[in-house]
């Protein structure tokens, strides 16, 4: 079946229902007979932690001891767009994740401060492992929450907001896209019916480099994106570090001559850096240099897309965002969870994180709450310019997302991305869930209690069917 014809097929409970909400987006407005010009404002704010902070990327590790040192600052970058009477706000943190509730108070203080409704803030996080813990992922569940630090990446946040609306001056805007060989598969099949953690040459990844270029009308870069989808997690210890998209950001600011990069995270559920697992058998422990080479092969193929010429896109800016609700498996009854418990020696309990997330789920079965069936994933969608959009989904999608969404958008330059507005969990696509693998069964280290049912693509495609025929375009 055709993707266009599955999409008319489709009738998963909800999936109507939720579409319908992004009538609600709001209509463009225009002044009659009056041409308007695109405003953009960029800037960029350190959000590097004071030492000792924790970490996040690396489960055990982010449970021992707080970061020791700085290698590179990380950063919160903000785009700040306006034509006509809509306006749009991007954010890309150095960041492994953002929690649906770090993400909602963000969107919250952004929201009052500059008047902006959530479908106009998209927040994208790098999925940087090496920088500070922010969110509910691992130990971050179970730990106290860093409040100093949050109110730290709350008022940077905000700056970098205001002074990308202060800088905002009349723009230009131009897209295209290329490829990327820095991703990597890494679910090798082992022959014997299971996934390997390994790379994979012959998985599918998504390699699509998409670019947007914009302009003042001097000709001077106001904000260069670009999109990536593999996972920046080759540095280990207790540096923090920006890892190979700061690396990238860093090197194409140098060719602009400007501070204007900004890495989006792409669709990298399943793949790691080619640079430590090409022609390999098993993932390598990274260098810095390993990194810096890394970044390179990013910076240097975003500037074969610039040098091969971008396409000048017309502004029209819309957005839209939704909540999809994603079906579990069947869960587990209540033994499966009070085995794991007991399997584990009392005084290893509370250091034993297989334990403290089955002990989660038998404290809500007998708070009365019961355990959730299904899981709230935030979709959205930007539409920059005619055939130029943002298309952004809470949690780790892998690469096979970034071809379905963009099979939906035939023309023009689309950027599919994960790691936006929320934490959500892995998202395998439903063919991957017999075959097993990290990405099927890390469900738990999001505090859930059982895996993804088949059928999330259904739910998706026809809510970004809906998006693209309403409002993105």
């Amino acid at each position: 079946m055709k993707r266009r014809d599955f999409l008319k097929a489709s009738s998963a409970t909800g999936v109507l229902l939720a579409a319908e909400r992004l009538v609600q987006a709001g209509p463009e407005t225009r002044p009659a007979g009056k041409s308007l010009s695109l405003q953009a404002g960029f800037a960029r704010e350190t959000i590097t932690p004071p030492r000792g902070t924790r970490m996040m990327g690396f489960g055990a590790r982010d449970f021992k001891r707080g970061c020791q040192s700085v290698h590179d600052d990380v950063h919160v970058r903000a785009l700040f767009l306006r034509h006509g009477d809509e306006r749009v706000l991007i954010l890309a943190y150095d960041l492994c994740f953002l929690g649906r509730e770090d993400a909602d108070r963000l969107k919250g203080a952004l929201g009052r401060e500059f008047d902006l409704a959530p479908r106009q803030i998209l927040l994208n996080t790098s999925h940087n492992h090496a920088g500070p813990m922010v969110g509910t992922w691992y130990w971050a569940g179970f730990l106290p929450v860093d409040r100093l630090y949050l109110n730290q990446l709350e008022r940077a946040t905000l700056r970098a907001a205001r002074q990308a609306r202060e800088s905002m001056r009349e723009a230009t805007m131009a897209a295209h896209f290329g490829q990327t060989t820095l991703p990597l598969n890494r679910r090798k099949p082992d022959g014997k019916g299971d996934i390997e953690f390994a790379p994979n040459p012959q998985g599918k990844v998504y390699d699509r480099l998409p670019v947007c270029l914009i302009e003042d009308k001097a000709g001077k870069p106001i904000c260069l994106l670009f999109s990536v989808s593999a996972h920046p997690s080759m540095i280990g210890g207790f540096d923090i570090t920006a890892e190979y998209p700061g690396v990238a950001c860093r090197l194409l600011d140098e060719h602009l001559g400007a501070t204007a990069a900004m890495f989006l995270q792409g669709v990298g559920g399943d793949a790691k850096p080619s640079v430590i697992g090409k022609g390999l058998d098993k993932w390598r422990k990274a260098t810095w240099e390993d990194m810096e080479q890394a970044g390179r092969i990013v910076a240097d193929e975003a500037r074969r897309v610039l040098d091969k010429g971008l396409v000048p896109v017309e502004p029209d800016i819309r957005s839209a965002v939704v909540e999809t609700r994603w079906p579990l498996q069947k869960l587990p009854p209540r033994s499966e969870f009070e085995a794991v418990v007991n399997q584990t020696k009392p005084e290893a309990r509370e250091n034993d994180i297989r334990c403290r997330w089955a002990a989660r789920q038998l404290e809500l079965l007998d708070r009365g709450d019961g355990l959730p069936t299904d899981v709230g994933i935030i979709v959205q969608a930007i539409r920059l310019g005619k055939d130029l959009r943002l298309v952004g989904i809470e949690g780790e999608p892998v690469g096979v997302w970034g071809y379905l969404i963009e099979d939906l958008f035939s023309l023009g330059v689309t950027f599919p991305l994960g790691y936006c507005n929320g934490q959500g969990l892995y998202l395998p696509a439903s063919r991957m869930l017999p075959e097993g693998g990290y990405e099927v069964v890390s469900y738990w280290e999001y505090g859930l209690a059982a895996p993804l049912a088949p059928g999330m693509e259904d739910i998706v495609l026809a809510a970004l069917a809906r998006m693209r025929e309403q409002v993105v375009g």
